[in-house]
C-alpha cells in the first residue's frame, strides 16, 4: 500500500504492528501513523529528493510510474524512489496480484469519498480516484 500511496518517507517510527483483541480472537493489526508524504511522485534519485519528490500533488501523482515490470525472477519492480527502498524488492506477482483484487472490493465512491474526507476539492478527487484505480489494475493485469 505505501508504494501505491506513493508514500516516500517510509519511517519504523511510523508503522507499527499491533496485537488487537476482538470477538473473533487475537489479531495483528498494522498501524500506519504518518502519511503526509503521499499521493506525489517519489522520485528517482534519492541524491536530490528536495528536487524531484513531491506530496499532496494530484497531477504528480496521476503522471508518477506505479509497475516498471516483472523481474526474471517473478517479483514486481516498482518505480520507487523513496526511502526504504529495499522492502520493494521481493514483492512477488501472487502477491500484488492478491493485493489488487483485495482492493477491487473498493468501489468508485468509497475510493472518493476517502479523497473527499481529506478535503481534496473536487477535480482532486477525480484525479486521484482515477490514478489509484488505474494502480489497483495495474496490480490486477500483472502476467
Amino acid at each position: 500500500m505505501m508504494v501505491l500511496f506513493n508514500n516516500w518517507d517510509i519511517k519504523d517510527s511510523n508503522n507499527v504492528i499491533i496485537l488487537a483483541h476482538s470477538h473473533r480472537g487475537n489479531e495483528l493489526r498494522y498501524v500506519i501513523s504518518d502519511l503526509g508524504a503521499t499521493f506525489g511522485k517519489t522520485g528517482t534519485l534519492p541524491l536530490f529528493w528536495r528536487i524531484t519528490r513531491s506530496r499532496n500533488n494530484p497531477q504528480d501523482y496521476e503522471k508518477a510510474k506505479f509497475v516498471e515490470g516483472v523481474r526474471d525472477n517473478g517479483v514486481v519492480n516498482f518505480r520507487y524512489g523513496g526511502k526504504k527502498r529495499e522492502i520493494f524488492d521481493d514483492i512477488t506477482v501472487p502477491q500484488a496480484k492478491w493485493l489488487g483484487e483485495l482492493l477491487t472490493g473498493l468501489s468508485v465512491a468509497q475510493i472518493r469519498d476517502a479523497f473527499r474526507a481529506a478535503n481534496y476539492s473536487p477535480e482532486e478527487i477525480g484525479i486521484l480516484t482515477e490514478a489509484v484505480q488505474d494502480r489497483i489494475e495495474q496490480l490486477r493485469s500483472l502476467p
